[in-house]
């Protein structure tokens, strides 16, 4: 095994490590759900409440992650049970998935040249992290292959909501003409965050694997 290959196992099973990582999913959780409250109250009063469920989709995904860390941390023996493993890949795909999109729109708005704002930088930064922390720690947990189809089918019915309901995240004005262009992107970023992830768990059940 490489130095770096023991200094990864190593970081992976540090607890210390392994707290700091929660507390700060923990508090952009919470961020996330506050950037999302005006939104969250324009569903709930002029949609059918219950669509306010897949609204946030950005801190919900970082809601699964973050307890998936918590069992990690508070109940470890249960990282093999059945729920838990599904939890992970939620967590997981959502957050690569989301991650991703967030920096893409980002992105899109810059390269239409309007002048982003330090909150959008920031939210590059979180959302990065966000999609490469899951790849991290999805190796810990026993994900089955159902729990990966699962959450395939809950985010692509996510995306189908988001497009079809109109209750995709807000969106800059300068994008909004390509909102169709957006949804395609949506649909095929699910699709490959699902064959990411699923990618990076075969990887880590190899005995050369870091994560093992």
């Amino acid at each position: 095994m490489s130095a770096w290959h023991w200094f990864y196992r190593f970081l992976l099973n540090y607890r210390p490590f392994l707290l700091i990582v929660f507390l700060v999913n923990v508090l952009g959780t919470i961020y996330g759900y506050i950037w999302y409250w005006d939104q969250i109250v324009e569903t709930v009063t002029t949609m059918p409440p219950w669509l306010v469920l897949f609204v946030p989709d950005s801190p919900t995904a970082s809601l699964w992650f973050t307890v998936s860390l918590g069992i990690l941390l508070f109940a470890p023996k249960s990282a093999s049970s059945y729920i838990a493993g599904l939890i992970a890949a939620l967590g997981a795909i959502s957050s690569v998935k989301y991650g991703v999109w967030a920096v893409a729109m980002n992105a899109a708005v810059a390269y239409q040249g309007e002048p982003l704002v330090w909150e959008e930088w920031m939210l590059i930064a979180s959302h990065l992290g966000m999609a490469v922390e899951a790849l991290l720690f999805i190796g810990r947990f026993r994900v089955r292959p159902a729990h990966l189809v699962i959450s395939l089918g809950l985010l692509f019915f996510n995306d189908f909501l988001d497009y079809n309901e109109l209750i995709y995240p807000w969106l800059r004005d300068i994008l909004l003409d390509d909102l169709r262009a957006i949804e395609l992107f949506t649909w095929m970023l699910t699709a490959a965050s699902f064959l990411i992830v699923s990618l990076v768990i075969y990887w880590s059940k190899r005995g050369d694997s870091p994560i093992r």
